[in-house]
């Protein structure tokens, strides 16, 4: 038997919830940690929306970390980026959990990741960050042809995508098919104003941000109005334009006369899909697809750097945190 903990069940930590109701080859108990009433209930919902699942023995739905077992096998953490630090030290100095999956942006102050490092060492709890783009299986098949590949161009262009909140996701998919954790950014393109993201008390960006991965090089393009995101790599056996959301791909490859080649296939996967899979190979192989604490670190701080950068050099605004989430 299984202890699974769930913090923040609002619109992601819900379908965290629906993706544990798939669990099939281990048994679990399911706490639920969300204060607020609402939220609760949606995720209730969302939950009994499920089919009946003899693997999961029970869902207990609470409102603080001081509820929760003191001992749990696996924490998400589903919570907005502003209290996510503050939550994970709390979970870790009062109970004693083997492993923990983040979302991201992790942490808004830089200062927090080397402390959370710390907090993790010291009471040997393994953690991951959820990139899901290193689960889905176009992109592992993907990665095996350019493993040799001397360089990787990889471009992302579209329209009101994002580029502060989901930015680290294409980054760390980079840094996934090129295993490479060497990050530089340049804002020098960005659009020089920031906008009001969607949530209340939070910025988004737009324009160009461009960097590297080693040898690699990344550019990260969104326009302040919607255009379909598209996602290109190019490499020296083969150039793949992605479309994600309609599941196209066009690929041409060195080794087929650089004919292009077009398919239909799925590449996206909801988060219901994907959480069951991640903690039966946390639970069987004490490990799973997604990148660990450090290597996300290494990642996440350069990025807040730069928009931290960029907010000064447009607002002129010394901020201490990075209003991302």
């Amino acid at each position: 038997m299984h202890k699974i903990a769930l913090i923040g069940a609002g619109q992601l930590g819900s379908r965290h919830l629906q993706g544990l109701a798939k669990s099939s080859n281990i048994e679990i108990m399911i706490e639920v940690v969300e204060p607020f009433e609402k939220a609760r209930e949606v995720a209730k919902q969302r939950y009994d929306e499920m089919e009946s699942n003899l693997k999961i023995h029970t869902v207990d739905f609470l409102t603080s970390i001081e509820q929760l077992s003191n001992e749990i096998d696996i924490v998400i953490i589903a919570t907005n980026a502003d209290v996510r630090s503050n939550i994970v030290k709390e979970l870790l100095r009062t109970k004693r959990v083997k492993n923990l999956i983040l979302e991201k942006v992790l942490f808004q102050k830089v200062e927090d990741y080397s402390e959370i490092l710390n907090l993790l060492e010291k009471t040997l709890t393994k953690c991951w960050v959820n990139h899901p783009r290193r689960m889905y299986p176009f992109y592992k098949s993907l990665k095996k042809e350019i493993k040799y590949s001397e360089q990787i161009s990889y471009m992302v262009q579209g329209g009101a995508w994002g580029l502060g909140c989901n930015g680290l996701h294409f980054i760390d998919h980079l840094s996934f098919l090129s295993d490479n954790i060497e990050l530089k950014l340049d804002n020098a393109d960005m659009n020089h104003k920031t906008y009001e993201a969607k949530r209340t008390n939070y910025m988004e960006f737009n324009g160009l941000l461009k960097g590297r991965l080693g040898k690699h090089i990344i550019s990260l393009y969104s326009n302040k109005e919607y255009i379909p995101t598209v996602v290109t790599i190019t490499t020296d056996t083969l150039i793949a334009f992605i479309d994600e959301a309609n599941g196209f791909t066009r690929i041409a490859r060195k080794n087929n006369g650089w004919k292009w080649e077009e398919s239909r296939e799925k590449i996206v996967y909801f988060q219901s899909e994907l959480t069951n899979i991640l903690i039966e190979q946390i639970i069987n192989t004490g490990t799973c697809d997604l990148p660990n604490y450090e290597e996300s670190m290494k990642l996440h701080i350069p990025f807040l750097q730069v928009l931290l950068r960029h907010i000064e050099s447009v607002d002129g605004q010394v901020l201490s945190h990075c209003p991302i989430t």
